[in-house]
Order: structure tokens, then C-alpha cells, then sequence
């Protein structure tokens, strides 16, 4: 069985929650932002020989087992702080847009290399045609240890997306690997070709009342951007997966208090734990599919013997993501020796 079992402070540093709906909309300028530089970052390429499949499915395995024991010397959460942003046409980046920052972290807003290498990673790991979407990119820090990348919509298209990453916790490959495809996860699931966002509730995302509305509207799966589509993975995952304990869980979700809701749904772990390839998981339908397409892309196909494994067999119901995580394993295994 491929179940592995976190803390639920371990994984929420390695994996970060998908950003509530539209919190990190705000990082970029009004003002229209100008078309990439003439001189392109240096391009993403690939060695032309990949690793053989039996090498790569040892060493990708290892990978995940390599991020999960990783121990980060981490310290109390701060509120997050935009450190730089870029604008992304395809591998390219704009220059970029530094913003207003405590002197603590100067080092980290110059330091260009890193941050070019960083996005350069996730662009030589996610063949293009499935992050043609991410339209922005930025550098974040809440402190050392803490969140480490999320995903939301962009500021001008709520069909875009922003990839943002906490320059601090980035420094451990396998852990920013582990997290990168984590956010890929949410960047192939919650899309607009799977979840056509609201428009309403791009335009007022502080609405309460807009939200409900557009909620009790939609028949299949809400994640909270849109309606999902009645084939789309996420409500297809959905429907097979959480119907059985979905009340519960939205009974728990209801919970306003942090601290208790958290304690509330590590004990929803421990009674579906057979469920689950996390301990993260249970968080919402969203990170579980998120967290089970990590496993599929970096464990081998397991047997059907828990719903946890039967979560990993559903996305080889999909030849299109069979072939998209061959494509990210051959990536993947030219970037470690």
C-alpha cells in the first residue's frame, strides 16, 4: 500500500493549501504591465538521453520518500509578503516588479538567479501545453518553514493562473519538486477547460451572498472558483471518492476557529484513514486530488487494495494523464544524477 502517513504540520509545510479563492489577487500593479524583455530567461532544456523507466521509477519514489523526511528549520508563521513578481508569456519572464519589503529580506528580493532557476525548474518539469495558463509568477516569504508555494487566479483574467513560491523553503529539491507538482496538481484540475470560472465571483470575491448563490447553483462539485464540469477529474474524483462523508466533512470545514477545525479533521483522518494517501488529504476534495496525482506521477501503479491506492488507479482511467505523467518522469529524471 502507497499510503504515507504526515503530521499535519509536517505536510502543511510541504504542501501548501490552494490559495481561498482569490486572497493573493492583488500582487501586481494596476498600471498595464509591459510585454516580456527582448532577452529571454536562459531557455528550459533537456537531456537528450533520459533515464531508463526502472531507474526513474526508483529514483522518483525516493524523491517523495526524500521530501516527506525532510525537517525544515522552521520558525512561526508571518503574514505573507510579495517580494517580487513577474509577468509569464510560455518559459519567458517579464523583468521583474520588486515591491516594498523589510530590509531582512533584501537578499532574497535580489537574489535573480534564484528565482529565475526556481521557475525555470517547474517550466522544464510541466511540458508546456498544461501550464499554458500560468500567467504570472512570484516570489512570497512568510517566514522560514511555513508555505511554501500556492496557486490562485491572476489579477486581469480569471482564466489565468499565478504560480507563487516562498523563496526561504525553496531551497531542497526534493521538497520543491514534491510541492511544485502539488500545484501542478491544482493548475490541471481546477483550469478553466475543468472548472470555467464565475465571473461573479472573480469580480467580488469578498461576497459572501455571491458566493452562496453561485454555490447552491451548481449540481456537481464547487471548489469555489466555479462550477466544476460534470466530466471534469475533480468532480469525477468527487463523486467516487467523498460522496459517502461529504455532509461530514462539510460540517467541519464549517468551523471558523483554525485550531479546532484542524483538530477536527485529524480525527476525520483517523476515521477514514484507510482512505487517504495523506494526512493532508482530508483537508478538501481539492488537495486530495492534488496530493493523490503526486503519488501517480512518483509512485509505481499499485494494486487496488484501499481506496487510497483506488484513488491512484483513477487517473490511469485517463490515457492523456498516463502519457502527461511520462512526460513529467523523463523530466524529472534528467534533473538528478
Amino acid at each position: 500500500m502507497l499510503r504515507r502517513k504526515l503530521a499535519l504540520v509536517t505536510i502543511a509545510l510541504l504542501f501548501s493549501t490552494l490559495a481561498c479563492r482569490a486572497a493573493t489577487r492583488l500582487i501586481f500593479p494596476d498600471t498595464p504591465t509591459p510585454p516580456p524583455t527582448s532577452t529571454p530567461l536562459p531557455p528550459a532544456t533537456l537531456t537528450p538521453t533520459p533515464a531508463s523507466n526502472a531507474n526513474c521509477s526508483i529514483l522518483a519514489s525516493r524523491i517523495l520518500d526524500d521530501a516527506i523526511n525532510f525537517e525544515f528549520d522552521d520558525e512561526e508563521a508571518s503574514e505573507k509578503t510579495l517580494l517580487v513578481s513577474y509577468v509569464a508569456t510560455g518559459d519567458v519572464l517579464s523583468k521583474p516588479f520588486d515591491s516594498v519589503v523589510p530590509s531582512k529580506y533584501a537578499d532574497e528580493q535580489n537574489d535573480r538567479a534564484t528565482q529565475t532557476e526556481i521557475w525555470n525548474y517547474f517550466t522544464r518539469l510541466i511540458p508546456p501545453e498544461d501550464r499554458a495558463f500560468v500567467a504570472a509568477y512570484a516570489i512570497v516569504t512568510d517566514g522560514s518553514g511555513n508555505i511554501l508555494a500556492s496557486v490562485a487566479q491572476n489579477t486581469s483574467d480569471a482564466e489565468d493562473w499565478i504560480l507563487e513560491v516562498d523563496i526561504l523553503d525553496a531551497t531542497n529539491k526534493y521538497v520543491l519538486t514534491v510541492t511544485l507538482l502539488h500545484e501542478f496538481g491544482h493548475l490541471l484540475t481546477l483550469n478553466a477547460s475543468q472548472v470555467p470560472p464565475s465571473v461573479a465571483i472573480y469580480n467580488d470575491p469578498e461576497s459572501n451572498a455571491i458566493y452562496e448563490r453561485e454555490r447552491k447553483a451548481c449540481s456537481t462539485y464547487f471548489p469555489g472558483e466555479g462550477c466544476s464540469l460534470s466530466n471534469s477529474y475533480l468532480n469525477q474524483f468527487f463523486e467516487r471518492f467523498w460522496l459517502d462523508f461529504y455532509d461530514e466533512w462539510q460540517s467541519i470545514d464549517a468551523e471558523e476557529d483554525e485550531a479546532r477545525r484542524d483538530a477536527l479533521i485529524e480525527k476525520f483522518y483517523t476515521k477514514y484513514e484507510e482512505q487517504f494517501l495523506t494526512n493532508y488529504a482530508p483537508t478538501s476534495p481539492m488537495e486530495d486530488i492534488a496530493e493523490t496525482l503526486t503519488f501517480f506521477i512518483l509512485t509505481p501503479k499499485p494494486e487496488p487494495d484501499s481506496i487510497a491506492n483506488q484513488k491512484i488507479l483513477f487517473f490511469y482511467e485517463y490515457p492523456e494523464l498516463i502519457e502527461l505523467r511520462e512526460q513529467i518522469l523523463s523530466r524529472l529524471c534528467v534533473e538528478f544524477p
